[in-house]
């Protein structure tokens, strides 16, 4: 599995690095970025964004991985991923961090 070689030091672009702060969570997006590095063979640094929903106007940090897991082992490191992620974090950081996953 390959992790992500210091979440600490990644880089995150300004517009992200700012949501964070002003929300005080970028701390719990390193955490994430942890999780999901421990949970999924990754293909790359992830992408980190901000996304706007389209149906509630909400911004959110979306952090976007691939890895080659099959369809099957991708939906059961997903649901890992998950349960780990809503057990470390408060409620409200929840949704403010979202993770996507691509297979190849």
């Amino acid at each position: 599995m390959q992790a992500i070689q210091n979440v600490a030091e990644l880089a995150f672009p300004p517009e992200v690095r700012k949501f964070c702060e002003d929300r005080g969570v970028l701390d719990y997006l390193r955490l994430a970025l942890q999780i999901a590095a421990q949970t999924f063979e990754l293909h790359g640094d992830p992408l980190v964004t901000i996304e706007t929903d389209p149906e509630t106007d909400e911004e959110a940090v979306v952090i976007d991985v691939s890895s080659p897991l099959s369809c099957d082992e991708a939906v059961e490191r997903k649901l890992q991923y998950t349960r780990r992620w809503v057990q470390s974090v408060p409620p409200d950081v929840i949704g403010t961090i979202r993770l996507i996953l691509s297979i190849a």
